[in-house]
């Protein structure tokens, strides 16, 4: 933490250090540069009941023949895709398209259907009905300016990363200020967050990488942390995981950098009940890379990745794996899966647009 030379600021920091000590897991934190009041509107997660089945059938396609990068389906009728610099809108069958300044490397809608947006080089966006603002390094004090992940909580504040191998880490906006959590202010051990996840509880989940064998994973439940694992690090390298609505976490551990690499094999993790459990799936090898994996409103684990020299899709239903036809996507990457309210899977590809799964 950046001290300053005032008595008001080393009450501050002294009494977040007690509360750490008294409770084990609250963390101290940074304010950086407080912005003008921005109005946080809290979201809305409804869970219904959702058909078991697992279906592949292609119910709708939207953009064929682009590269999408970012989904964020169906909230209040709002659905938004990102592909490259280039953002859609769609409601209510009006499409509107946006070309912004940078990459675009994630997006989150709030709760007063406003998108904010993680950039290559940009800050962190907020695109509303008032125009597009950004928040940066020169405006705001953040760390960096390339925003990996973002990820609206339903209480309405914006979680984001800004890191790098020994500087920043994760942040937090609550419509007034900006706070930074690090390794050296937070039970976080390491700067750089791989990913953020929620649950239906609103708890908020984040992954470290870095370096290897020290990959975590943390829940916060409001402003509680808890590292599941050890604080040291728990995995060798998580290369991509989700969040279920019940806080079920899927991960997938690549060993690939290992020098017991292909002794060790990569594999996927199942996190419930407060442990951690090897899923082991049959399709899973040395040589198997999970690139994109996304639980649905059931809990269900959707992943894709490349099986040998091909991209293949597997749904694990809580008791088994299920593969997708061959072909359903053309033989193309699958760059992200989303859900929306109903439990339809919207899967974005390299090359052949989004395919719609209704469930």
């Amino acid at each position: 933490m950046s001290p300053k030379k005032n008595t008001d600021r080393f009450l501050k920091v002294s009494s977040l250090f007690l509360m750490f000590v008294l409770i084990n897991s609250a963390c101290e934190k940074d304010d950086l540069q407080i912005d003008e009041n921005v109005s946080l509107i809290p979201k809305v997660d409804t869970l219904k009941d959702y058909s078991p089945e697992v279906s592949f059938e292609v119910t709708g396609r939207l953009f064929e023949g682009k590269s999408i990068d970012c989904i964020e389906p169906n909230y209040n009728g709002n659905t938004w895709i990102a592909s490259g610099k280039e953002l859609y809108h769609l409601k209510d069958g009006i499409q509107t398209s946006y070309t912004l300044e940078y990459q675009i490397l994630d997006i989150s809608i709030a709760g007063d259907e406003s998108l904010w947006i993680g950039s290559l080089g940009g800050g962190l966006g907020c695109l509303s009905e008032n125009g597009l603002t950004w928040y940066n390094k020169a405006n705001s004090g953040l760390p960096r300016d390339s925003i990996w992940n973002v990820k609206v909580g339903l209480d309405g504040r914006i979680w984001f990363s800004s890191g790098a191998f020994d500087k920043g880490g994760l942040l937090v906006y609550d419509g007034k200020k900006f706070v930074l959590y690090t390794p050296e202010n937070s039970i976080l051990n390491q700067h750089v967050i791989g990913d953020i996840g929620i649950d239906h509880n609103g708890s908020i989940y984040v992954s470290t990488t870095g370096k290897v064998s020290r990959s975590n994973v943390y829940r916060i439940t409001d402003d509680l942390w808890e590292c599941l694992g050890s604080e040291n690090g728990t995995f060798y390298w998580i290369m991509v995981y989700t969040v279920g609505p019940e806080g079920i976490i899927y991960l997938f551990v690549d060993y690939s950098l290992s020098s017991s690499f292909p002794i060790e094999s990569n594999t996927i993790f199942e996190f419930s009940d407060n442990d951690w459990d090897k899923l082991d799936p049959d399709f899973m090898s040395s040589y198997t890379f999970i690139r994109t994996m996304k639980a649905d409103r059931r809990n269900y684990c959707w992943a894709c990745g490349l099986i040998g020299s091909k991209y293949e899709l597997y749904v694990y239903d809580k008791d088994s794996w299920h593969k997708a036809p061959e072909g359903l996507f053309f033989g193309d990457n699958i760059t992200t899966i989303q859900t929306d309210m109903n439990n339809s899977i919207w899967v974005g590809t390299s090359q052949n647009g989004v395919f719609i799964l209704n469930q």
